[in-house]
This record gives C-alpha cells, sequence and structure tokens, in this order.
C-alpha cells in the first residue's frame, strides 16, 4: 500500500509541474504579445508625422497712399512666414499655396506662395509681397481712411493655404494642407508696429 500511494503522489507532482509549465507557456506568450503590441503602438506613434506650422513672423505696409477724394488709393504689403516642421522623422514637401489679406471682411491682396521644402526638424522663411486690390477697396476707402487718420491701426486678416506632402523615412507619405488665419493690427505710426493673434489648422 505505501508503494502505490507513493506512485499517487508522483503521479500528482508531475501532472502539477506539466500544469504549471503550460501556464508559465501561456504567461510568456501573452507578455511577447503585448509587447509586441506596445511596440507597434509606440512606433506607430512615433512615425506619425507632427503636423508642419505656417507662423506670421511679420507683416509690413511697404507703401501706401490713400485719397478720401475720388476715392482713390495704392498699397503695397510685405508678409514674412516661417514654414516649420516639428516632425523628427517626416519631410514636409509643400506644392504652389496661396495667402489672401482681408480688409474688415473684404478681400484686399491675394498672392502665390512658392512651393518648397522643409527637412526633418527644419524652418523654411519666405517673404510674400502682396499689391491690394484697389478696386476691392473701392468702396472701403473712406473707412481706410479713418482707420490711418484716425486710430493710426488698419485691422487686417491674413489667410495663408499650403498644400503639401508629409514623408516619414522616405516612404510613408500622407497629404496634408496648412492653414493659418491671423488677425493683425498693423500700426501705420509706429514703422513696424503690429499686434496679432493666430490660428493653426492642418487637414489631413
Amino acid at each position: 500500500m505505501a508503494t502505490t500511494s507513493s506512485g499517487t503522489l508522483c503521479k500528482h507532482h508531475n501532472a502539477a509541474s506539466v500544469a504549471s509549465r503550460q501556464r508559465c507557456r501561456v504567461c510568456t506568450v501573452v507578455s511577447i504579445a503585448a509587447l509586441l503590441l506596445l511596440a507597434v503602438v509606440a512606433a506607430v506613434l512615433a512615425l506619425r508625422p507632427r503636423p508642419a506650422v505656417a507662423t506670421l513672423e511679420a507683416l509690413r505696409l511697404a507703401s501706401i497712399s490713400v485719397s478720401p477724394i475720388g476715392p482713390s488709393m495704392n498699397a503695397t504689403v510685405d508678409v514674412n512666414l516661417a514654414i516649420d516642421n516639428p516632425s523628427p522623422v517626416a519631410a514636409f514637401a509643400h506644392v504652389a499655396g496661396h495667402a489672401e489679406v482681408y480688409y474688415h471682411g473684404a478681400l484686399a491682396a491675394y498672392a502665390e506662395l512658392p512651393p518648397g521644402r522643409v527637412g526633418a526638424g527644419g524652418t523654411e522663411a519666405m517673404t510674400v509681397r502682396f499689391t491690394v486690390l484697389a478696386d476691392r477697396l473701392a468702396a472701403r476707402t473712406p473707412q481706410l481712411y479713418g482707420d490711418i487718420i484716425g486710430a493710426g491701426d488698419v485691422p487686417l486678416t491674413v489667410r495663408t493655404a499650403m498644400p503639401g506632402t508629409a514623408t516619414v523615412l522616405g516612404f510613408l507619405r500622407h497629404r496634408v494642407v496648412v492653414i493659418t488665419v491671423c488677425d493683425v493690427a498693423v500700426s501705420v505710426r509706429a514703422q513696424g508696429g503690429q499686434t496679432s493673434s493666430c490660428r493653426y489648422r492642418t487637414k489631413l
């Protein structure tokens, strides 16, 4: 009877050992799968391009001539833009875009933005010159004359749209449109003086 009891205990011990090893294998497989999943998620987040931003660095009235008689006006506006690409892994290549300047909601000027390329973590600077569409603002010339003579500030809204492609590691491509809208108050009395608030958006 002692021998039989000892054999039964050994069988139970072996069965328990097999079950324990199986549980260990399952835990190992689950752990490896979880680590692989985390690695995939981390890789996707790392490779996902951070959106580029077109920042309005400065806006200057290069020349302006306004007469309340007529009425008539002539003006040119220089806008300095900086295209920042914060992504450490993606280059941003943009095709020709466009920029618009509005005065009290009326389109005052339009310009094409040249194509270019911004490397990962890089910045591209560009200066765009607008010629004000005098015929579009003919009805608002008295209002503009009042802003210049009265307040001394010209309120403008600058909108830029820059379509392009973000390329990750040379082969993963994402089409994007970088949009910037800035409300700017340009001081006529203080040369170069201005205040602005901007909103940025990226359409994927």
